[in-house]
């Protein structure tokens, strides 16, 4: 009996791998929570979800390595946390094999973290907080319906007057402009907040004599600009947008730490003022100056900024927040200080402190040579150019030093 056993165990050794590898291939493949993302099934992708997070990244990049588990453990949360009938897909694109995918998106740093929502990008990327939580979160918040709904004007005086608002009035959902409204607000519903009411006329409403209609409302706390109305085409989504992205991204910008990154990465010169905080009056009349004189000169950035949050900024060109409301030109390489901000109010004298720099900027044998100039006179250099993408936090690719 022994002998048998010992002459059939090479056998029964051998019909073992053989049957483990028939009960596996039995067997489904296992989804993987990442979905590889490649030119071939890209847009099937963004068509079969309607949320999509995609991670580009380079395997040589060590940021993009540290992310990549957070990343596979966020998608597994939010297949735990999410329904079944949710359609969220987090994706990852491999820029080094998919040079054109990536060209197409306009990666310019690994890893760079894009969501888009029923196949449309959102205008700003993701750069908050690489965690788990912050992911799950910011795929979580793209749920939330974008428009608030209401009924009568009397609820809209809840509109923060620090926001810009656009409120839509229709008689129906089932025209096409309600359905239109409804995508442009998703895609820009973190630059405006956005209003709708369904239903017949209002009384002493002239806004809903003739519907549907849509309406702009500026952060009137922030600029003298009131109500505007949209005349154009409703049906018509690229005429719309445009409209949307003129109000919506309007020419002077508030800056803050949160939103600082993706305006340097522009590498655009910016027109800022420094002002004290419950200074509104200044931001007022800077945006309506530069509205007037500067709405044809694309090639700046022009914001407004706390002084005191900034003030690193105001000391590094030897004043102090004693002396804002202050205006500057930062060319992301020097500072340069707008004499007297009570200037800007003689017609085109700021729009000419602006020309004055571009004849400077274009031509550098322009700079002045004048060794006299005070030590205390010259340019400082730059604060905000190491407010843009950190080498500390991203593998940047094509940017040269500002």
């Amino acid at each position: 009996m022994w002998l048998t056993l010992l002459l059939l165990l090479p056998q029964l050794l051998l019909a073992q791998p053989e049957s483990s590898t028939i009960a596996s291939s039995s067997l489904s493949p296992i989804e993987p929570h990442v979905l590889q993302i490649t030119e071939s099934n890209f847009n099937s992708t963004l068509q079969a979800n309607d949320v999509v997070l995609i991670n580009f990244y380079a395997d040589w990049c060590h940021f993009s390595a540290r992310l990549a588990p957070i990343f596979e453990t966020a998608a597994i949360r939010l297949a735990e946390d999410l329904p079944k009938s949710a359609k969220v897909r987090l994706g990852r694109v491999d820029c080094m094999s998919e040079l054109e995918l990536s060209n197409l998106c306009a990666i310019t740093k690994f890893p760079t973290l894009r969501l888009f929502y029923r196949g449309h990008p959102l205008r700003r990327e993701y750069r908050g907080k690489r965690s788990v939580e912050a992911l799950v979160e910011y795929v979580k918040e793209q749920f939330k319906f974008a428009i608030k709904r209401f009924n009568d004007m009397e609820q809209l005086e809840m509109i923060n007057v620090k926001r810009r608002s656009v409120i839509g009035f229709f008689d129906n959902r089932k025209k096409p402009e309600f359905a239109i409204f409804e995508q442009l607000a998703e895609r820009y519903k973190h630059d405006c907040d956005f209003y709708q009411r369904v239903g017949p006329k209002l009384k002493n409403v002239t806004y809903t004599q003739h519907m549907p209609t849509i309406v702009y409302r500026p952060d009137t706390a922030r600029t003298h600009a009131t109500d505007e109305l949209f005349v154009g085409d409703m049906t018509n989504k690229s005429e719309l947008e445009a409209w949307l992205l003129k109000k919506c991204v309007p020419l002077v910008r508030e800056v803050d730490f949160s939103n600082v990154e993706e305006i340097i990465e522009q590498k655009l010169p910016l027109l800022v003022l420094f002002h004290m905080p419950n200074d509104m009056n200044s931001v007022k009349d800077f945006k309506s100056i530069v509205e007037m004189q500067l709405s044809d000169c694309g090639q700046f950035n022009f914001v407004t900024v706390d002084g005191l949050k900034f003030e690193h900024s105001v000391n590094h060109m030897g004043k102090t927040h004693r002396d804002l409301p202050l205006i500057a030109i930062d060319s992301l390489k020097l500072m340069y200080p707008y004499p007297n901000f009570k200037d800007m109010f003689i017609p085109g004298h700021l729009k000419q402190f602006v020309d004055n720099f571009n004849s400077h900027h274009l031509n550098p044998n322009l700079m002045t040579t004048n060794t006299t100039i005070k030590d205390n006179e010259k340019p400082s250099n730059s604060t905000f150019r190491y407010l843009g993408p950190s080498k500390y936090r991203y593998t940047l690719i094509g940017h040269d030093e500002l």
